[in-house]
C-alpha cells in the first residue's frame, strides 16, 4: 500500500510543490518518498510515489520502478504475484527483485493493457512506456484502491487522494455543493453512483477501468472487467465445497506478507469467518481488534469472546467515548479532504489508531460480505419475492417471520410481503428524503433509483450495494482511516474469483433454513462456534450518535448552530428545530451525523 501522484502537461511545475506533495503524501507510504521527471512530447511528466513496505521491503523495490523503458508509479497488492512470476519465467522474463512491482511491469511487457485480467488483488498504478509513446492508468476492479484526476485541455493531475492533486495544481477548485446537499438528503448511498467527489472538476478512474494517454494527450477508457448474475444449476454439495475452496484460497492469498497482520473483528459472521480461517491456514497467533458501543442496539461484545474463545486469539478493544468528539472530527476530515460518510467510519478510525500503537502495518477486514452472501434485513424480503412460485412459499414466509423477522426495527420491513404487494422498494432506503429535503434552503430534486443489471431483484439490489451505493463508501473510507495511520486494508471477501462464482449461484440457494448468508454459514460451521454460526441478529460495525456527543450539552448546540457555510445549503430555523428531535431514531440520527461531517468539511475548505 502506497501514495502515487503524478502530472502531464505544458506548465513545469516547481521543485518546491513536488517537495511539498511528497511530504504531504508521507501517511501513504512512511518508508520511502521519490519522484522522477521526464517528457512527454511537448509535456512535463513528474511521477511521484510515497511508499509503505509490505512485500519485499528492500529498497530495491522503491518506486517510481524503472526498467526497459517503462516507469510504474504503484498502490496497493497484487496478491497472486508468486504465480504470475513463475509463468512468466517460464516465458524467458527475468526479474531482479521479489516485488509485485516488477511482475506488473514484466505482465505488462508480456500481455499489455491485458495484463490487469491476470491479477487478484487491489491497485492503482500508471505506466510511463517510454518505448511506445504512451501512458497507461489502470484501477482495480472493486475500486480498493483510489485513483482520483484533474484535467482540463492542456494537463492531467491524478493521486491516491485529493490533497495530492491540489498539491500539485497549487489550489483547490472549490466545494461541490450540490454533492453536499445530495448527500445530506439521500445520505451515504448517493455518494458513488456519480463518481464524483466533493470538490469540483474531481472525478475517480471508475473501478475495473483502464485509461490510456497517447498523442496530444488523447485519452481513451475501456472496462476491463464487470460483474453480471449468470445463474447455473448446480448441486448444493458442489456450491459447498467450492465457496470453502474459494474463501480459503482468498484468505491464504491475503495472508501475504513481510510483516504481521491484524483482524477487525466485530463479532459478525463475516469477520469471525476470516479470522477462524485464517487461524487454521496460518497456524499461528492472531491478533484481533474490536470496538465495544455502549449503546446495547450496537455491542456484540458477547459474540466477539466467544470467538476470541474459540480460536483462542489475542483481542484488544476499544470503547466508544464521547470525548473530543468534534476535534476528532475535523483531524479526519482535514485528512479525508472530504465528509466522513457514516458513524462506522468515524469509529473505525479510533480502531485503526490503536492497531498502528500496537505495532502493525496490516489489517483484514469483512467488507463485501453482505453484498455477496446476502445479509441486510431487507435482503430476505427481496428473496421471497424471487421464492413467491415456489410451493412451499408460505413455510419460507414463516421462516422468516420466526427468524430475522424477530430483529427487524424498522416498520418499513415487517411485512414479508411487502415487495411481492409493490416492487418499488426505495422508501425503505431513503425513508425520510422528503423530511430531509424540507431541510434544505433549496430543493433538488432526488430520486432513488436502482442501476438495472439484472431482473432478478435481489440479484439487482446487491449488485447495486456491491457497486454502485455501499462497498464503494467503505472501500473509500476504509483506505483512508488505513492510510491516515498507514497501514494497509485487505478484503478477502472482494476476491475476483469467490464473487463471480456467488453470482453464478441461483438466487434459491443464499437463504435456507430461515437463515440469511446460507452459505457462509455452510462453509464457517466447522471453524465457528455455532452461537455465531446461526446467528441471526444483524448488528453490524456501528454506534450510536449518543453514544458520541452530548445533545444536552448547551455547547454542542451552540457549536452546531453557529455561523457556517452549511447554512448556505441547510436552513438554519428548521435545523435548530429539528435539534428538539430524539435522535434514538436510526435515520435522524445519520443525518446529523452527515449534518456534522458536513458543517466541519465546509467550515474547512470553504475557506
Amino acid at each position: 500500500m502506497c501514495g502515487i501522484a503524478g502530472y502531464i502537461g505544458q506548465t513545469n511545475l516547481s521543485q518546491d510543490s513536488v517537495e511539498k506533495t511528497l511530504s504531504i503524501m508521507k501517511n501513504r507510504g512512511p518508508n520511502c518518498q521519490k519522484f522522477i521527471k521526464d517528457r512527454f512530447e511537448q509535456n512535463e511528466v513528474i511521477l511521484l510515489h510515497s511508499r509503505l513496505s509490505i512485500i519485499d521491503i528492500d529498497k530495491r523495490s522503491d518506486q517510481p520502478y524503472s526498467k526497459d523503458n517503462l516507469i510504474i508509479i504503484f498502490n496497493g497488492e497484487i496478491y497472486n504475484f508468486i504465480e504470475i512470476r513463475k509463468k512468466l519465467i517460464n516465458h524467458g522474463h527475468h526479474f531482479q527483485t521479489n516485488s509485485d512491482t516488477e511482475v506488473i511491469i514484466e505482465a505488462y511487457k508480456r500481455y499489455r493493457e491485458r495484463c490487469v485480467e491476470f491479477f487478484e488483488g487491489m491497485w492503482a498504478f500508471v505506466i510511463f512506456d517510454k518505448k511506445n509513446n504512451n501512458f497507461f492508468f489502470s484501477r482495480d476492479r472493486f475500486g480498493e484502491k483510489p485513483l482520483y484526476i484533474l484535467e482540463n485541455e492542456s494537463s492531467i493531475y491524478f493521486g491516491s487522494e485529493i490533497k495530492f492533486i491540489f498539491s500539485l495544481y497549487g489550489k483547490s477548485t472549490g466545494i461541490n455543493s450540490e454533492k453536499i446537499r445530495e448527500s445530506l438528503v439521500c445520505g451515504f448511498r448517493s455518494n458513488f453512483k456519480k463518481r464524483d467527489s466533493f470538490f469540483i472538476g474531481v472525478k475517480e478512474l471508475i473501478p475495473g477501468t483502464n485509461m490510456s494517454i497517447t498523442k496530444g494527450l488523447k485519452k481513451t477508457k475501456k472496462k476491463y472487467w464487470s460483474l453480471k448474475f449468470f445463474p447455473e444449476n448446480k448441486s448444493k454439495k458442489i456450491i459447498y465445497e467450492k465457496v470453502e475452496e474459494l474463501l480459503l484460497r482468498s484468505v491464504k492469498l491475503r495472508l501475504r506478507s513481510d510483516i504481521p497482520i491484524a483482524f477487525c473483528l466485530s463479532g459478525g459472521i463475516d469477520s469471525s469467518t476470516l479470522v477462524a480461517l485464517a487461524s487454521k491456514i496460518s497456524g499461528s497467533d492472531i491478533t484481533t481488534f474490536s470496538i465495544i458501543d455502549n449503546d446495547k442496539r450496537y455491542d456484540e461484545s458477547d459474540n466477539i469472546k466467544n470467538i476470541v474463545d474459540h480460536v483462542k486469539c489475542k483481542n484488544i478493544t476499544i470503547n466508544t467515548s464521547k470525548i473530543d468528539f468534534i476535534p476528532k472530527m475535523e483531524k479526519i476530515i482535514s485528512y479525508y479532504y472530504s465528509p466522513v460518510p457514516t458513524i462506522s467510519y468515524y469509529i473505525h478510525n479510533q480502531l485503526c489508531q490503536r492497531i498502528k500503537e500496537e505495532g502493525f502495518s496490516v489489517v483484514i477486514s469483512g467488507t463485501g460480505a453482505d453484498e455477496i452472501f446476502t445479509g441486510y434485513y431487507d435482503h430476505y424480503l427481496f428473496w421471497l419475492y424471487e421464492m413467491r412460485n415456489e410451493e412451499n412459499f408460505e413455510k419460507l414466509v414463516d421462516d422468516m417471520k420466526n427468524g430475522y423477522g424477530l430483529y427487524i426495527n424498522n416498520p418499513l420491513l415487517k411485512d414479508p410481503l411487502k415487495f411481492i404487494q409493490n416492487k418499488k422498494y426505495g422508501d425503505h432506503l431513503y425513508q425520510s428524503l422528503e423530511n430531509f429535503q424540507n431541510l434544505m434552503k433549496i430543493r433538488s430534486k432526488f430520486n432513488f433509483s436502482d442501476k438495472s443489471f439484472c431482473s432478478d431483484m435481489l440479484r439487482n439490489r446487491m449488485l447495486n450495494e456491491l457497486l454502485e451505493e455501499i462497498v464503494p463508501v467503505i472501500l473509500f473510507a476504509d483506505d483512508l482511516n488505513c492510510m491516515m495511520y498507514s497501514i494497509e486494508n485487505r478484503s478477502p471477501f472482494l476476491d475476483k474469483e469467490l464473487v463471480s462464482y456467488m453470482y453464478s449461484i441461483q438466487t434459491k440457494n443464499l437463504i435456507q433454513d430461515g437463515l440469511q448468508k446460507y452459505l457462509l454459514r455452510q462453509t464457517s460451521k466447522n471453524y465457528l462456534p455455532g452461537s455465531i454460526a446461526k446467528s441471526k441478529k444483524k448488528v453490524g460495525f456501528n454506534a450510536s450518535i449518543n453514544s458520541l456527543i452530548d445533545l444536552n450539552d448547551k455547547n454542542n448546540i451552540d457549536w452546531l448552530l453557529c455561523d457556517s457555510p452549511i447554512y448556505e445549503i441547510v436552513d438554519k430555523v428548521k435545523m435548530e428545530k429539528l435539534l428538539t428531535k430524539d435522535f434514538h431514531s436510526n435515520e435522524y440520527s445519520k443525518f446529523l451525523f452527515t449534518f456534522i461531517s458536513s458543517k466541519i468539511f465546509m467550515d474547512k475548505f470553504s475557506k
